[in-house]
């Protein structure tokens, strides 16, 4: 599966072979934190079975979900991991997970071995950016029945497994 992953985002066997040897396997339970407020990110996790959600507390203490992270996903706290800063946010496992694990010094060696590498994380992150910023167009445009059935065609396993709160908190509208 991290194979098919890794060749889909343009990476050959031998990168491929590269990439995996700097990741390290790691399980998370059901309600355990990947990352909690305050913490500094020190990986990106990609996720091989199993969802997270990411969400940060309002002025009143109020969670809201910002992502649900799916199977065959990166998922990170992004601003943390990148600027080496603490996390403003938490992510949580809804389900119990298994993922592998990319420090930011095993990211920083393998963007210094090959240019290969370096067109593979701008990809990557390029697609994360093209896809959040789509997802707060969605949620930020669209009527709540229109949310609520974008959110069905794009979520539908995470439909299966987070709580309906969760889900709204996401979408911006009340359960």
């Amino acid at each position: 599966m991290i194979d098919h992953l890794l060749s889909i985002n343009g990476l050959k066997n031998e990168d491929v072979h590269l990439f995996k040897s700097e990741l390290q396997p790691y399980k998370l339970k059901k309600k355990e934190n990947f990352i909690s407020i305050g913490q500094w990110c020190r990986n990106i996790a990609l996720i091989e079975e199993g969802f997270l959600r990411t969400y940060h507390l309002d002025k009143d203490g109020k969670e809201v979900t910002t992502d649900f992270n799916q199977p065959n996903t990166f998922c990170s706290s992004y601003y943390s991991f990148y600027a080496q800063q603490p996390s403003f946010e938490f992510i949580t496992a809804i389900t119990d997970c298994d993922m592998h694990l990319l420090s930011y010094n095993s990211l920083q060696k393998l963007y210094a071995s090959s240019w290969v590498m370096n067109v593979f994380g701008r990809s990557v992150l390029e697609k994360a950016c093209v896809e959040r910023d789509f997802r707060l167009k969605k949620i930020m445009h669209l009527s709540a029945k229109a949310k609520y059935e974008w959110f069905l065609e794009k979520y539908l396993e995470v439909y299966k497994v987070a709580k309906l709160g969760h889900i709204a908190s996401f979408l911006g509208i009340s359960p």
